[in-house]
């Protein structure tokens, strides 16, 4: 079996002397493994990066085999903000909780598409991409299944004033349905819920990620893990 794809790297683990294991995240494979002839002395040793975007050719006798992968480098996001440390947790964040979440081989293009497009804000001077990768959180929870319904309040129903979150249900609560209630409410951050919204403002960064944590971690645990730990030292960057 042979087919032809492009992929961000996100898991790279060495494999004997002179091969590496690679996990892409593909535009039509999902999730998908293969080995590969690495030598770190060649011209291009280093394409194999963790955020590095590949173009590849894999092989396998069968398709539920780990096979090969053949690669050239189509894009060296790492390459760009290496200086950067925050940024550079906020890619390994990334890559960590793809290959954490999501089943090998299942496609899924809206969540392949926003990944590529976080990870070109990371790469240009652009303020508001925290906001944007907060929201890529939500996207994750929502893609494995564990989506936060932020549309109307779980109360009354209505669209409008929403200000807080249900940490039970994941639904959105208006400040009227909040009621005596709204101490044991999460805060919803308006760049969330309101559409192409965006923010730089502290606060709301900070209720932004304190909310997707709290589900990242309920969802995690559910199935009995934790966070990878690059998604710890990212937010621990940003106290």
């Amino acid at each position: 079996m042979r087919w032809q794809d492009k992929g961000l790297v996100i898991s790279v683990k060495k494999y004997g002397e002179n091969s590496l294991i690679l996990h892409l995240f593909t535009q039509n494979h999902g999730v998908h493994a293969g080995l590969i002839r690495h030598n770190s002395r060649k011209k291009n040793g280093n394409i194999h990066e963790l955020g590095n975007y590949l173009s590849v050719e894999w092989t396998g006798r069968l398709e539920e085999q780990l096979g090969f992968y053949k690669s050239e480098l189509e894009n060296s996001y790492l390459y760009n903000i290496m200086n950067n440390s925050l940024k550079l947790e906020a890619l390994n964040s990334i890559c960590s909780m793809l290959k954490m979440f999501l089943a090998e081989r299942q496609v899924n293009t809206q969540l392949y598409i926003k990944t590529l497009e976080i990870i070109k804000y990371l790469n240009n001077k652009e303020e508001i991409w925290l906001s944007r990768y907060i929201k890529w959180e939500l996207l994750l929870l929502s893609e494995s299944g564990y989506g936060l319904d932020l549309s109307k309040c779980a109360v009354t129903g209505k669209l409008d004033n929403l200000k807080y979150v249900s940490p039970k249900s994941g639904r959105a609560i208006s400040e009227e349905g909040a009621g005596k209630w709204v101490n044991k409410l999460l805060i919803l951050p308006n760049f969330l819920h309101k559409l192409n919204a965006n923010t730089i403002d502290e606060d709301e960064l900070h209720h932004g990620l304190k909310l997707t944590t709290f589900f990242l971690n309920r969802y995690v645990s559910s199935i009995g893990l934790k966070l990878p730990d690059s998604r710890d030292r990212f937010t621990n960057k940003l106290k």
